[in-house]
Formats: structure tokens, sequence, C-alpha cells
């Protein structure tokens, strides 16, 4: 399969653990893309993408150009030759002009059952939303955000108290088995155009929608905890105290009003919701790791959430 080269997009953490994958198949990746370094943490030093370090380490090409409409980079990927683009969790948009290189075609693995949850969050906006099912897709990439014809799907259901950082890690393995299949077979895969029927958009996720409300129904409340984590996390302030809840699930009953906390035997943290309990499973005090709420609830008694 060494003949299939490939020159890999990606920036975020799914095209991180997509290509943490690939790099385990018999995929000759010729050059790897992905975002410059930005400054990050507290010392706001810049520091390279996770994919970045993965590509160095395997001793892969990598270049990592502020836009990739410039004729000088593509130029520079067209050098390569390459018969196949694979993208993922990249971020930016390709111009025509790059799509058009790939002898055989641009590829795109996208972690939802398109036509829906097109867009820059698709795992976080699905499992906001509360599905009970997402998947992975495979398409060739159009001009379009994500609309371009479906080569395989295959599909999976979230776990009830799963995290974000759990079902990428999940829908990466399944992204990967089909990746691969969609290049060795591809002269033997028809294309599926996507209907429009079913499809919605999956913006990026605000600073401002990262705030919880405790006055919302518990289910919605648990899904974006879940949703959020790990990063970039949902937030609250227990008794005015800075927490990002890092796992929930919800739980039956009357607990008060929205935001009150009953905490049972110091090892169950429940807030109340508009039509239930919310229990927080993992918390991440400010500064502090992620930890589970008995370990949490040892040194704190909280009474309140807002």
């Amino acid at each position: 399969m060494n003949d299939h080269d490939v020159v890999f997009f990606g920036s975020g953490d799914f095209a991180y653990l997509t290509l943490k994958g690939l790099l385990k198949r018999d995929i000759n990746i010729k050059l790897v893309v992905t975002a410059p370094d930005r400054p990050r943490g507290r010392g706001r030093k810049p520091r390279p993408t996770q994919v970045k370090l993965i590509a160095l380490e395997h001793k892969l090409p990598v270049i990592t150009p502020p836009s990739v409409k410039k004729p000088e980079v593509i130029e520079e990927i067209s050098s390569i030759n390459p018969q196949f683009f694979v993208l993922t969790d990249y971020g930016k948009i390709i111009p025509d002009r790059l799509l058009r290189l790939p002898r055989k075609a641009p590829l795109n693995i996208h972690p939802s059952l398109l036509p829906a949850y097109r867009g820059a969050a698709p795992l976080e906006r699905a499992m906001m939303a509360c599905e009970k099912v997402t998947g992975v897709t495979i398409m060739i990439m159009d001009s379009g955000i994500d609309t371009g014809p479906i080569l395989l799907q295959e599909r999976t259901e979230i776990g009830k108290t799963e995290t974000k950082g759990e079902l990428a890690e999940r829908l990466a393995s399944i992204g990967v088995e089909l990746i691969v299949r969609a290049i060795t077979e591809f002269d033997r895969i028809t294309p599926t155009p996507q209907s429009e029927d079913g499809a919605s958009y999956a913006p990026k996720i605000s600073k401002e929608e990262l705030w919880i409300d405790w006055n919302n129904s518990a289910r919605f409340i648990a899904c974006k905890i879940n949703a959020l984590s790990p990063r970039p996390g949902a937030r609250a302030r227990f008794d005015g105290n800075y927490i990002k809840p890092m796992r929930a699930r919800t739980v039956d009953g009357g607990w008060g009003e929205p935001g009150n906390i009953t905490i049972i035997d110091r090892k169950r943290l429940i807030v109340a919701a508009s039509d239930g309990g919310v229990e927080i499973l993992e918390l991440m005090p400010e500064g502090r790791r992620t930890m589970k709420a008995v370990e949490y609830l040892s040194g704190h008694s909280p009474s309140h959430a807002c």
C-alpha cells in the first residue's frame, strides 16, 4: 500500500488521535500540514500542535503555514504529487486550487453522520443535543463546508456518561479504519451525494456557552458537561469558587431550587436543575487536576452552584 502517497492536514485533538492511529498503519504520509505554533499556557510561550509533535517524532516532514492559500504553500504541497489528501480537524478552508491537486481525491474524516452536524464542532454539538448515536463519515471534499459526496460511514452509540475525550478516541479509531479502507478500495467505492434532508450545522463553541445555567433541564446540563470534557470544560461556581464539572449524569427526584447542592454520605454531589438533579461525578477545581467527587468532598462542602 506504500504507493498511496498522502498529505495529512490536521491541527486539533481529533486530528492528533487520527494521525497517531494512521502512523500504525501502512499509509505513506509524505507531508503533514498543521497550524503554526501558538502561545499557550500560563507562560504564553509558543507551542506546537500535538499533530506537529507526533509527526516530528516519526520524522515526517511538517509545514505550519498561517494560510494554505498562498502560492508558495500550494506549490510545496503540489511538489509531493500525492494521491490523496486526508484532512480532519484542521480548522481552515482549503481553496479549490488545492483540492484539485491529489491524483485520486481529497478525503475528509468527519466525526458525525453527515449531513448532520457539518462544521467545526460536530462532536460537541451532537453530545450537547443529547444525541444517543453518532459516527464517522469519510467524504470527498468539495468547495462547501462538509458537503461532499460520502464514501463510507459507521455509526456508534454515545455512552450515558461518556465524555467528549473518550468518544473522540473511539471515533478516531473508527475513522482510521474507514480511511484506510477508503484509500485502499477507492476505485471500488461509489460516492453517494449528500442529501439536504437532515442537514445541520455545528458552529464553534463560544466562551459564553461554557457556563452552566442550572435553570435548564438536568439532561441538558449533564449532556453539556460531558460534551465539553476534558477541553475546554464547562464552567460553574460552587459557593463562588470557580470549578469545571468534567463528568455528570442525571438523577431523578426533587433536589430543591436550581443550583441547590445536596451532598450524600460525603461521596455524592448533586446539583438541582429545573426538573431533577445533576450528579457531578468528576470535577476540576481552579488550579487543580481533575478529581472524583468523593475526593473533592473530602475537603469541600459546597451548598450552592451558579
